[in-house]
């Protein structure tokens, strides 16, 4: 396949890495960069673009700036269809940014209608009767009704996308077909994977494209197989990803002089700063086996102070053993850092000790680091000034290794607060790449 088949525009740094490890099933060459790029000359041989964003939770005007930037950039790079990757579990406030950043690429698409399908019944998201259900249980009733950043209280995805958006919202069931009426923006029902690639055939003539991971797959796949049937595209390549730069890099990530050569480089760590439930259960079952430590972030507001107690922390364990370092493990701790410092502080000093932490660990030799929660990952990988990465092997549906091609030659794992079963890290850390 020659020629850019698909952009896409994530709204943050661990759902762009999901998106991109789906791609790459769908049999896509994937380039997956941080931020807007700057020029497109060297994303010729790419067969999807996606443009990791830390827009979810920011002001909606500047969400709405950032994605429209990278609409042009992408199009510019010669994309003519466009998927807009949020979270599987609808993360947003109660006037963004879901809506506000959906409504603005279809103004500046011209697009009439836009399907919006969260599930990923891989993960344990689905969508029936327009209300969103994780693992079984409504959204409102999961632990995403305490979420730091964007708490859910309505599972009923139709109420949520239409107060934030200024066009009109309805349902489409299962097996429906989309109606021409007053109706712009249509949560898809979606419950099983067979869901999804109708989802995605309906989807076959669309511009414009909007939900998870999962349904991202599919709708690659099918718009692959339009361009084998029309014969406008010949030689598929095989899977694989690409990455924006030009460092030179051999198969097995080391520079042309050799391997690095530090006791730290092949050491796991895992930087837990996500609050999620699923997170916590697979922070207690790590500590099972491996140290952990907790930060207590309501306890100073010096961020490098507290980073720095970590760091020494760490220096102080076994070079051979993983290692974990999360900023709560319970739901009290939590709560604590929430009510002495505010959400939005707790969270902002969370994001930079974390950053400072890892940039910290790279100067010390640390070359394999996972990072848990999509806020904390966003702000280790600007801190790293990590403007690229490439797709390597699912640790779990959605989470994938990727490696940098820049200096230092990194291996991450960038994991949204709810992916993952409750070994997740120990598997991470314990089978590497």
């Amino acid at each position: 396949m020659t020629g850019l088949l698909l952009g896409c525009i994530a709204d943050d740094y661990t759902g762009a890495t999901d998106l991109s490890s789906m791609l790459v099933r769908a049999g896509l060459r994937v380039i997956q960069c941080f931020g807007v790029p700057t020029c497109s000359d060297h994303l010729q041989d790419a067969d999807a673009i996606v443009i990791a964003l830390k827009s979810r939770s920011i002001e909606a005007k500047e969400a709405i700036r950032l994605s429209l930037d990278g609409l042009r950039f992408l199009q510019s790079a010669g994309a003519h269809r466009i998927f807009f990757k949020y979270c599987s579990t609808f993360d947003s406030t109660p006037h963004g940014n879901i809506g506000p950043v959906a409504d603005a690429l279809a103004d500046a698409l011209a697009v009439d209608q836009v399907l919006f399908c969260p599930s990923f019944p891989e993960n344990g998201r689905t969508v029936y009767c327009g209300n969103l259900f994780v693992n079984g249980v409504p959204l409102n009733e999961s632990g995403m009704k305490d979420h730091p950043l964007n708490p859910m209280k309505d599972s009923n995805l139709v109420r949520v996308l239409q107060a934030q958006s200024h066009r009109k919202v309805g349902l489409l069931p299962l097996s429906a077909r989309i109606q021409f009426n007053d109706v712009c923006h249509y949560i898809v029902d979606a419950i099983f994977d067979n869901d999804l690639r109708d989802v995605a055939e309906l989807a076959r003539d669309h511009t414009l494209m909007t939900g998870g991971s999962a349904v991202a797959q599919h709708w690659a796949k099918v718009l692959k197989d339009g361009l084998k049937k029309s014969d406008a595209q010949q030689d598929v390549a095989e899977p694989t990803t690409i990455v924006a730069s030009s460092s030179s890099i051999n198969t097995e990530g080391s520079t042309e002089s050799g391997p690095l050569e530090t006791r730290a480089q092949n050491r796991s760590i895992v930087l837990a700063g996500s609050c999620s439930t699923a997170t916590r259960a697979q922070i207690a079952e790590f500590g099972k086996t491996y140290p952990v430590l907790k930060l207590d972030i309501a306890s100073s507001t010096d961020a490098f102070k507290t980073a720095s107690r970590a760091l020494n922390w760490i220096d102080e364990q076994e070079v051979a053993q993983p290692l974990l370092v999360c900023s709560g493990a319970s739901e009290d701790e939590v709560n604590a850092a929430r009510e002495a410092l505010g959400e939005e502080q707790a969270a902002q000093l969370t994001e930079l000790v974390f950053a400072t932490i890892a940039t910290k660990l790279t100067e010390r030799g640390f070359r394999r680091i996972i990072v848990a929660g999509g806020e904390t990952s966003g702000a280790v990988m600007n801190a790293l000034n990590i403007q690229s990465v490439r797709i390597g092997r699912e640790i779990a549906p959605g989470v994938p290794w990727v490696t940098t091609f820049e200096p230092p030659y990194l291996t991450l794992a960038l994991k949204s607060g709810n992916f993952g079963g409750p070994r997740f890290f120990y598997d991470a850390t314990e089978n590497g790449t």
